[in-house]
C-alpha cells in the first residue's frame, strides 16, 4: 500500500493531518446528507477509510483524493442503506405486510427524509405539503379541501418548500 500517495509534502506531518481531516470532513457531510443519523454516518465513513486504504494504491492522481473519497463514501452509505432495507423488507415479507417494489431505495430514503422534514412545519403546511406531494392534489383542490382561498394554498407551499430548503441545506450542522 503506498501512503505516500495522501503526503501533500513528506515532510510536513500537520500538512498531512490537516489533508487527512478535510477529507474525512468532507467524507462525513456526504454520508450524513444520506444516511442522516451521526452514528451511523460515521460507521459509514469508518468503512469508506477500510476500503480506501485498501484501494490507495490504484488511486492515480493524488489532487482528486477528496472526490474519490466522497464517491467511496457515498456509495457506501447507499450500500449500508440498502442492506437495512433488506433487513426491514424481509421483516416485513414475514410478518405479511405490503411491500412498495416500484420505488428504488433511494427514492424512498429520500422521500423518507423529507417526510421527516415536513413534520418539524406547522400543521397546516405539513397538510398541504403532503396533499400536494403525497397525494399529488392539484392547488385549487387543496384549497377546496381545507376551505382556504387559492391564493393562501400557493403561499403556504412556497413558503413550505423554502422552509425545507432550509431545514435539508446543512445536515452537517444539524443535530440527530
Amino acid at each position: 500500500m503506498n501512503t505516500g500517495l495522501l503526503q501533500t509534502d513528506p515532510d510536513s506531518k500537520e500538512t498531512q493531518d490537516a489533508l487527512l481531516m478535510d477529507v474525512y470532513k468532507q467524507m462525513f457531510i456526504v454520508t450524513y446528507s444520506i444516511i442522516r443519523n451521526k452514528t451511523e454516518a460515521m460507521d459509514a465513513v469508518q468503512e469508506s477509510w477500510v476500503k480506501i486504504l485498501r484501494k490507495l494504491d490504484t488511486l492515480r492522481d493524488r489532487d482528486k483524493l477528496i472526490q474519490w473519497a466522497k464517491v467511496i463514501a457515498t456509495n457506501t452509505a447507499y450500500n449500508m442503506i440498502k442492506r437495512k432495507v433488506a433487513v426491514s423488507l424481509g421483516d416485513a415479507e414475514e410478518s405479511g405486510m405490503p411491500l412498495i417494489a416500484a420505488e428504488g431505495v433511494e427514492e424512498r430514503v429520500m422521500r423518507n427524509i423529507i417526510f421527516d422534514e415536513i413534520r418539524k412545519l406547522d400543521e397546516k403546511t405539513q397538510q398541504i405539503l403532503t396533499y400536494k406531494y403525497y397525494y399529488d392534489m392539484k392547488d385549487k383542490d387543496i384549497a377546496e379541501k381545507m376551505d382556504l382561498p387559492l391564493g393562501t394554498v400557493k403561499a403556504r407551499i412556497h413558503r413550505g418548500k423554502e422552509q425545507l430548503r432550509a431545514l435539508l441545506s446543512d445536515p452537517y450542522l444539524k443535530p440527530d
